[in-house]
């Protein structure tokens, strides 16, 4: 059977169906090659093998014209060539086929593995696509000229679009673009890191944009920053506990040289009754020296004690050892239960304003507004987040209050002002 038989049969669309499939696959190793820089003499060989593959095919279509000889006797175009290859036995060009087909896939192998082992012209963009981090380079009015993978998905996920345009990228997934900044993905899996700085590429400046996942990183961070606020809550506590502690010591000690005083005053006046009993034995100077000793030391101590029994006098020093200053206005209240109250107050509002506020002065008002009483007091600190939660020291200054026949009342906006209101009798 001759190739013009071949081709007049239905099997005849088979082997034309073939050699376009071979024609293209030799265009596109041709193309390859010119794509991945390859020698002259591959590129050069690739066209001439692809040229004679189109030659072949040309030649089958014309089996066509042939054909239409049988239909109209008179159409007899001088094709010889056709003609002889039409004469051909059909095997020879099922050979050619099989030849070719193997000759493509081993000059498949061979391009594919010379590009494994060279820079190809797209061997840079491969590389920046296996990255773990994004990148993205735009020109100077923002158009995005490169971007890989990774900095792509991130622009799909934070904006729904490709990355075109540097500026409205970064307006929708809310970047500043000075400096590093975290983003964190709206499904909150990850977070990333971006940086934007200025890169020079050719002698033209152009914005080089990177993404880091530091999600790790990120939730080490946050695990950082809450281990430090509760050390600093700590350290306030530890600093009261300090300041009590010294408080507790110094009366300790006061407490102990009284009882030696006490003592002392016992062990006087057994001398005194002695020395009524019997004159001679004692020397009467020394003991009347060592009586107004005592005696004067006792009567400081008295004075000392009655200001030291006024709890308005101590909240103030308690509210100084604690880092507070207090200021007083209006008419302090010279007696209970308004001064008491009044310094419960300042005790509880000076604590709650080194532990929860973070300031250092308490602003404290008292004045009689008719027949009312009325306390109040504000500090310099942080203002709360919220209702202000009442803890066992409000608790139990609202219990005082109420039990004087008052109210007490809190409020946190603009700043923390407890406000109390006591009936004037």
């Amino acid at each position: 059977m001759t190739v013009y038989d071949a081709f007049s049969l239905p099997q005849g669309e088979i082997l034309t169906a073939v050699f376009m499939l071979l024609l293209i696959i030799a265009i596109a190793l041709f193309f390859a090659a010119l794509r991945d820089g390859h020698s002259r003499g591959i590129r050069t060989g690739l066209f001439v093998w692809f040229m004679c593959l189109f030659t072949v095919f040309y030649l089958i279509r014309l089996q066509d014209v042939f054909w239409l000889q049988w239909i109209d006797s008179s159409f007899r175009p001088p094709y010889d060539a056709a003609e002889a290859f039409g004469a051909l036995p059909v095997w020879t060009l099922i050979l050619y086929e099989a030849v070719n087909a193997v000759g493509l896939f081993l000059a498949y192998l061979k391009l594919r593995r010379w590009r494994s082992s060279h820079l190809g012209f797209g061997s840079i963009k491969e590389t920046m696509d296996l990255l773990p981090v994004g990148i993205a380079y735009a020109k100077a009015d923002g158009t995005v000229v490169f971007c890989n993978l990774v900095m792509s998905g991130l622009a799909r996920t934070l904006t729904g679009k490709t990355l075109k345009d540097l500026p409205a990228f970064f307006e929708a997934a809310g970047i500043t673009g000075d400096g590093a900044m975290l983003v964190d993905l709206p499904d909150g899996s990850a977070v990333w890191q971006f940086v934007c700085d200025l890169s020079v590429v050719d002698g033209e400046t152009c914005f080089r944009l990177t993404a880091s996942d530091v999600t790790a990183q990120a939730a080490v961070t946050r695990e950082l920053k809450e281990k430090n606020r509760t050390l600093r809550d700590m350290k306030r506590r530890l600093e009261l506990y300090n300041r009590q502690a010294e408080q507790i010591i110094s009366a300790q000690e006061l407490l102990t040289a009284r009882m030696a005083v006490h003592s002392e005053v016992g062990n006087i006046l057994l001398e005194c009754r002695h020395y009524l009993n019997d004159p001679e034995a004692l020397d009467g100077a020394v003991l009347l020296q060592a009586l107004k000793n005592t005696n004067t030391f006792l009567l400081k101590e008295y004075e000392e004690d009655d200001a030291a029994r006024d709890p308005l006098a101590q909240a103030q020093r308690t509210a100084q050892a604690l880092g507070v200053e207090v200021e007083f206005s209006g008419v302090i209240p010279a007696e209970d239960p308004a001064r008491s109250i009044l310094a419960a107050a300042v005790n509880e509002c000076a604590s709650n304003t080194v532990k929860h506020a973070g300031g250092d002065c308490l602003w404290v008002d008292f004045r009689y507004e008719d027949n009312t009483a009325v306390i109040r007091v504000a500090n310099n600190g942080k203002p709360p987040e919220g209702k202000v939660r009442e803890g066992g020291g409000l608790r139990s200054l609202r219990t005082l209050a109420e039990r004087a026949g008052g109210t007490m009342h809190t409020e946190s906006a603009p700043g923390f002002v407890l406000t109390i209101k006591l009936p004037k009798e």
